[in-house]
């Protein structure tokens, strides 16, 4: 199969799809690969490195969309590069559709088989290429709060963790999940006082026992209105698979928010849970917002620490990449119902009926298809 590699042109995207060391693999089983330049510089991969395994370095982004039968990318096509989809390349990524009617629509346009990371799953509940770099997000997400509270980020000059005699900030994670257990235990170890909150009993449960200083509560309109105004930071973590972020932190909610509230929405991929947030960018990733409190909506979190998010990425996707390669497109969805299940396109029709609910779109049975 001759696999395409794009360069992210994201902002500040600076993960690669697949590493020389992947590569490598693929190309020893009579795989073809074709690399856009300077597509791993971001994540320390020279093209030297691809060459080197026997990648091919191609300059022109349209070359590999148009002459690869698989298309791997980390982040969604942006609009720069709808031109280039068409009915021939299986395109593998993060997707995100659910937030995205325009993309949807090219992809149906251009009769795209896409195959989204975030909805691979054997029972649509554990995601096993969303859980690496949800992860991340989760351990990047107090960082960076930290980072923004600064005196030279902006900030007002606060340490989470206090002094022995100043007391620590209050955290609100929204959300038990992967996001939100790595956020509570980065926040934790931060010295903050930290809050999470979930309708899944379970998942605060887990948090309970293995961090028993956390304060865990049910998730509800009542706690959220109760709770949040005595927050400084909040983490929002949410995440219903393929559907639309729901909008937890309302105007009335943010309303009774206490002054320089500073609000990390983790969900901004799946449309954000903040009424008025829209997505920002790494250049420019914190906005004001009413009631002067300040929001964080990047959508590719883990594209500042590429290193690590490159390989984590890579380790779990690898295996999904390497059987399509090797089974072909047809037998795959039949034989593999993490790849099944991960289909959002196939054939001009919306084949998850999350994302099909969420955009007011028609949805079609992948099985209804093959």
């Amino acid at each position: 199969m001759i696999i395409g590699i794009l360069k992210e042109i994201k902002n500040h995207e600076n993960r690669v799809a697949l590493i020389p060391e992947k590569a490598k693999l693929l190309l020893r089983q009579n795989h073809q690969i074709l690399i856009e330049k300077n597509a791993g510089v971001g994540a320390g991969y020279s093209d030297e490195n691809y060459l080197s395994v026997g990648c091919k370095i191609i300059n022109d982004p349209k070359f590999i969309f148009f002459n690869s039968e698989l298309v791997l990318k980390v982040k969604e096509p942006l609009e720069s590069e709808y031109k280039f989809l068409n009915s021939k390349s299986i395109l593998f990524t993060y997707l995100h559709l659910a937030a995205n009617k325009k993309l949807t629509a090219a992809l149906l346009s251009k009769n795209t088989l896409a195959i989204a990371y975030e909805s691979v799953s054997t029972d649509k509940r554990n995601f096993p290429l969303l859980q690496p770099m949800s992860e991340i997000a989760g351990k990047l997400a107090p960082q960076i709060a930290a980072n923004f509270l600064e005196k030279q980020n902006g900030g007002l000059g606060i340490l989470i963790g206090g002094t022995e005699k100043i007391p620590p900030l209050n955290i609100a994670i929204i959300g038990g999940g992967t996001v939100g257990y790595n956020a509570a235990k980065i926040s934790n170890g931060l010295g903050g006082n930290v809050f999470v909150f979930d309708i899944d009993e379970s998942k605060l449960q887990k948090i309970r026992e293995d961090q028993n200083n956390i304060i865990t509560i049910f998730s509800s309109n009542k706690n959220l209105t109760k709770h949040l105004p005595k927050m400084d930071i909040i983490i929002n973590g949410i995440y219903i698979p393929g559907a639309t972020a729901p909008k937890i932190l309302t105007k009335e909610i943010q309303a009774k928010l206490k002054q320089n509230c500073f609000i990390i929405d983790v969900a901004i991929d799946q449309g954000g849970s903040v009424e008025n947030l829209s997505p920002t960018s790494h250049d420019d990733p914190v906005v004001s917002l009413k009631n002067n409190i300040f929001g964080y909506a990047v959508p590719n979190m883990p594209g500042i620490v590429p290193q690590t998010a490159t390989k984590a990425l890579n380790e779990a996707t690898f295996p999904y990449i390497e059987y399509i390669a090797n089974k072909g497109i047809q037998y795959a969805l039949k034989n593999n119902i993490e790849i099944f299940n991960g289909v959002n396109i196939y054939k001009n029709n919306i084949t998850s009926e999350a994302v099909a609910k969420s955009l007011g779109m028609p949805y079609k049975s992948l099985s209804d298809i093959i």
